[in-house]
């Protein structure tokens, strides 16, 4: 009998580590995956030269010229000329305020 108490015992206490193991794990899983998606949100939006002349309603002449000048900061990437829609919006926002100051 007491051989079969202290089996019991040893089941419950096995049984309680691994929950809370297990509690542990799933916390940390919660964890990665809400950082995950907190990262997912600050990821940078990259568009195409086509995608910023059609968010612009622009030339390619335009933005060829507004990134000579600044206006625009075009990164290369691979071969590729993208720019980052946060940027893009941002000079947007300048590009109209000046139109109103005239």
């Amino acid at each position: 009998m007491q051989e079969q108490n202290l089996i019991n015992y040893l089941e419950s206490l096995v049984d309680k580590k691994l929950e809370k193991q297990s509690d542990a794990i799933v916390l940390r899983i919660t964890n990665f995956l809400n950082q995950s998606k907190k990262e997912d949100l600050s990821v940078k939006e990259w568009l195409s030269s086509k995608e910023t002349e059609t968010l612009l309603k622009i030339s390619a002449v335009t933005r060829w010229e507004w990134s000579k000048k600044g206006i625009l900061n075009a990164h290369k990437i691979g071969s590729r000329l993208r720019y980052r829609k946060d940027e893009v919006l941002q000079a947007l926002i300048k590009i109209e305020s000046k139109k109103g100051l005239r």
